[in-house]
C-alpha cells in the first residue's frame, strides 16, 4: 500500500494526499425511469459551465438546486463541472465531458443507487459504511465502501484511485478489494493491474477541482428546489450513445423513448442504426411480429375430383 502527496500553493501550503485503489458486473434490477414525488435524495449543488439534463424524453438545462430523479441523464459540458450532494453528506463531482445515467436512486437517509458512467471523470467523497453506491462503467463496477474515490473512464480504458478508505471493484469474473492509496487501471479486453500509487497519466487527466475537498452547499438548497429549464424533446443524435449502450443499460430505455419513435427524424435514426439496438425492431415494424393466420389445408380446400362412377 502506498501514498501519493504533492504541494499546491493555492491551498495555502497544505499538502493533498491522493490514494487510489470489470468487464463489469451488471446485476441491475428494474430501472425506474419516472420520477418519484418525495423528499430529495440527491441535489445538484454546484455547477460550473453548461450541463444538460435528459429527463423522460425531454432535454433540460441543468441548474443548481435541481433534485435528481431515477432515470436522469447528466451530461457535463467540455469545460464544466457538476456536484451532486446527498442528505448524509456524500458528495459526487462530475468532471468536464462526463456522461452519467442515474439508473436508480432509492429514497432513504443514506446515499444509495446505481449509476452508469459512460464516459468522463468522477469523484465521490464522504462515503460511510451506511452508503450503498454502485458506479457501473464499460470497464468495471466500483462500489465505494468508505472515504474518497476518484475514477476516470475514457474510451476503452478505465482507472480508479482510492484517496482514502476503501472500495470493492468488480472486474468479471473477479472482485477486488482496494485500500487507501491503491490504484487500478484496465483496458477493455485486457487484464487490469493494481499499483501502489496513481500513474502520471491519471494525475494529468484528473480535473484540477478534484485536488481539493468537495465543498458542501446542500444547506442552501435544502428548502429551495429548482426546476430545470426545458430546452426541447431529445433528438436521436442526442441520445444515440445511450441507445447503443450495453444491453442491460439500453433495454429499459426502449419504453422510455418509444414515444419519440413517431417523430420522423428520430425514427429515421433508429432505423439507420438498428443493428446497434435490434430491440427496437418490434417497435418500428410491429407488423413483422403479428401472429400469422393459419393457412387453410390445400387438400381440403380444393374441390373434389369426380370419380369414374359419377
Amino acid at each position: 500500500m502506498g501514498s501519493f502527496s504533492w504541494h499546491r500553493s493555492r491551498l495555502g501550503g497544505n499538502q493533498l494526499r491522493i490514494v487510489l485503489p470489470k468487464t463489469w458486473a451488471f446485476a441491475l434490477l428494474a430501472c425506474p425511469l419516472v420520477a418519484a414525488a418525495a423528499d430529495p435524495v440527491a441535489t445538484v449543488t454546484l455547477l460550473e459551465g453548461p450541463a444538460g439534463l435528459v429527463r423522460g424524453v425531454t432535454r433540460y438545462a441543468l441548474a443548481e438546486g435541481v433534485r435528481m430523479q431515477s432515470g436522469d441523464i447528466i451530461e457535463v459540458g467540455d469545460k464544466g463541472l457538476a456536484e451532486i450532494e446527498f442528505p448524509d453528506g456524500v458528495a459526487l463531482a462530475l468532471g468536464a465531458g462526463t456522461r452519467m445515467l442515474a439508473v436508480s436512486i432509492p429514497r432513504g437517509k443514506f446515499a444509495a443507487g446505481d449509476y452508469y458512467v459512460m464516459h468522463g471523470s468522477l469523484k465521490v467523497a464522504g462515503v460511510s459504511k451506511s452508503a450503498r453506491l454502485r458506479f457501473l462503467t464499460p470497464i468495471f463496477t466500483l462500489n465505494p465502501a468508505e472515504g474518497v474515490s476518484v475514477m476516470i473512464v475514457r474510451g476503452e480504458e478505465g482507472s480508479v484511485f482510492i484517496e482514502s478508505g476503501g472500495a470493492r471493484l468488480a472486474v468479471a469474473p473477479a472482485t477486488l478489494s482496494l485500500k487507501s492509496g491503491e490504484f487500478f487501471t484496465r483496458k477493455a479486453g485486457q487484464k487490469g493491474a493494481v499499483a501502489p500509487r496513481p500513474s502520471q497519466a491519471f494525475i494529468a487527466a484528473m480535473p484540477k477541482a478534484f485536488l481539493d475537498p468537495l465543498p458542501s452547499r446542500m444547506a442552501r438548497y435544502k428548502d429551495r428546489p429548482v426546476q430545470p429549464k426545458r430546452v426541447d424533446d431529445v433528438s436521436y443524435a442526442e441520445v444515440e450513445a445511450w441507445l447503443k449502450a450495453p444491453l442491460p443499460i439500453r433495454r429499459p430505455l426502449v419504453s422510455r423513448f418509444e414515444p419519440r419513435a413517431s417523430n420522423p427524424a428520430f425514427r429515421s435514426g433508429l432505423i439507420a442504426n438498428l443493428k446497434f439496438h435490434p430491440e427496437w425492431d418490434p417497435i418500428l415494424f410491429p407488423e413483422k411480429y403479428e401472429p400469422k393466420e393459419p393457412q387453410a389445408d390445400a387438400a381440403s380446400a380444393a374441390p373434389a375430383k369426380p370419380t369414374a362412377t359419377q
